[in-house]
Order: C-alpha cells, then structure tokens, then sequence
C-alpha cells in the first residue's frame, strides 16, 4: 500500500475496532494518525489543522452524529469523513452517503484491506477537492460559487436542513435547490 500525499487522519473509533492488523494498515497508509476519544476533540484538531486537508474517521456505532458532521462543515470544507458502524443497516448507509460520507467501515469487521479501500477513497476524494478551480485564476461565475454554497448551508442549517423550508425562505423552487445544492456539492 502507498502512502497518500499530506496523508493526515484523526481517528475516533471504537476501541475495539483497532486491533494489530487495522492499526498497522491505518499507519502505513497516513502520514499523521491522530487518534482522538470524543468529537469536541474532533473539532478542536481540525482547527489547529486550518484548512488542511484530512480524513475525518468517526465512531457511528451508537448512531451517526449529524450535528458533528454539521459542525465540521463550519470548520472546514477540505476534508472527508469515513464512518465507522456497527452492522450497518441500508437506511444507515443511505443517510450517511447522503450526508456526503465517502465511506462505510463495519466495526464488526477487522479487515485491513476494507480499512485500505476506505483510506484510499477517502484520499480520491480529498484529491477531488484539489481540483476546483483556484479564485485568481477561476471566472468570475467560479469565485461567485463558494459565497453561494455558504449562504445555501447557512440557510439550510437555520432550517434544521428542511430543504421545503430552505427553499421558501430562499424564494426558490424546491427543485432548484436541490440542483444548487448538487452542483455546490452539498450533502444533505
């Protein structure tokens, strides 16, 4: 397995998830392995990060956590999340694909070439992200989108995330919100 470029990972996971083989995958893949117990640490570490992009692996095995992942959002946009569940059911993996998770580990299942797949699409999808286009050298319809995706998320978050809402308050049609949202790349 190779390394992945600025490979950095912070980790809440069930204890019992890192056994040997997992742990080892985890640190041959990443360059930085920061494992954390509890989500405010999540947060605190991707602020000391600014900006930098990194693979976010969260402990879903109770249930996934939206006002986590909503609070990660407002941190940042340069990183992805990789879920950790507990025999995940379909409706669980919808939600959270969704939600714009990148990847579903089963706790249930210590496989470190599962634990490979996640890391290497967590690290497609951060390389993704490298490849929008950069303000100075963008159009102007280009710089005009990012301001756009943060007033939709604000107005999405200040509705709960009711899209019917969201749209009604934004004066626009329900499906043209969901098209934004789309091209804006935001899960919902």
């Amino acid at each position: 397995m190779m390394k992945h470029p600025s490979a950095i990972a912070i980790v809440q996971a069930p204890p019992a998830f890192f056994v040997d083989p997992i742990e080892s995958t985890f640190r041959d893949g990443l360059d930085v392995l920061l494992r954390v117990q509890s989500a405010a640490e999540i947060e605190v570490h991707m602020a000391a990060l600014r900006g930098a992009p990194c693979i976010v692996f969260i402990d879903a095995t109770n249930s996934l956590e939206f006002d986590l992942l909503r609070g990660l959002r407002k941190i940042g946009s340069r990183h992805v999340v990789v879920a950790i569940m507990n025999n995940p059911a379909v409706d669980d993996i919808v939600d959270a694909l969704r939600f714009g998770i990148v990847d579903i580990l089963d706790s249930s299942i210590s496989d470190s070439a599962r634990c490979r797949l996640a890391i290497d699409r967590a690290s497609n999808g951060l390389q993704s992200m490298g490849k929008r286009p950069v303000l100075e050298d963008g159009s102007l319809r280009d710089a005009m989108l990012e301001p756009e995706r943060r007033f939709i998320i604000a107005a999405l978050e200040a509705n709960n995330w009711n899209r019917l809402k969201t749209a009604r308050q934004l004066k626009i049609d329900r499906t043209t919100l969901y098209k934004k949202m789309k091209q804006l790349q935001i899960a919902a």
